[in-house]
């Protein structure tokens, strides 16, 4: 189900990343693509009727997974498909999980956080500051939710630490 994504199949699905992400959200698409190279990163796609209709970008870091972008085609969306994709993939790696999302400001950042709390993860009120996703952009506000549980201050600063680091290759304290 979950197709492992090459650079022979990499420009099928970017549009799909496109579509679903603001710039500050994403990296230019040559710096995504070189992303396949880096050993913890794997790029994951999901097709319906021969078309790409969902994505999962995730890094497996140390004891936890981390989803970097996961995006369902929106003709795809409220009927239950992205949840059962979601809950499919997390039994499938079996790890602690973690994703970034924005602050709950709004209907859809709401919805969203919801969407992720019915599929069993916790929203963790730590202050987060993603670094920038492009040369030029500032830090990005955002929450880290995890699943199974809430972390404590601890773990949440070593998640941080190591996302930075290894995801964003960022080594300053935000």
């Amino acid at each position: 189900m979950f197709e492992c994504i090459t650079e022979t199949t990499f420009d099928e699905i970017f549009p799909l990343l496109e579509s679903a992400f603001p710039e500050n959200e994403l990296r230019e698409k040559e710096r995504q693509k070189a992303m396949l190279q880096k050993a913890c990163y794997r790029l994951y796609g999901v097709r319906k009727n021969g078309k790409f209709a969902a994505v999962f970008a995730a890094w497996e870091i140390e004891d936890f997974l981390y989803i970097e972008h996961f995006a369902v085609k929106e003709e795809y969306r409220n009927g239950g498909y992205g949840g059962k994709l979601l809950d499919a993939f997390l039994a499938e790696k079996g790890k602690p999980t973690v994703l970034e999302v924005e602050e709950p400001e709004d209907e859809l950042t709401r919805r969203r956080i919801g969407f992720y709390e019915r599929h069993g993860f916790m929203f963790n009120g730590y202050p987060y500051l993603q670094p920038p996703m492009r040369q030029g952009q500032d830090v990005l506000p955002l929450k880290l939710m995890t699943k199974p549980s809430a972390i404590d201050e601890a773990t949440y600063k070593r998640y941080k630490r190591l996302i930075h680091r290894i995801v964003y290759q960022y080594e300053g304290e935000l």
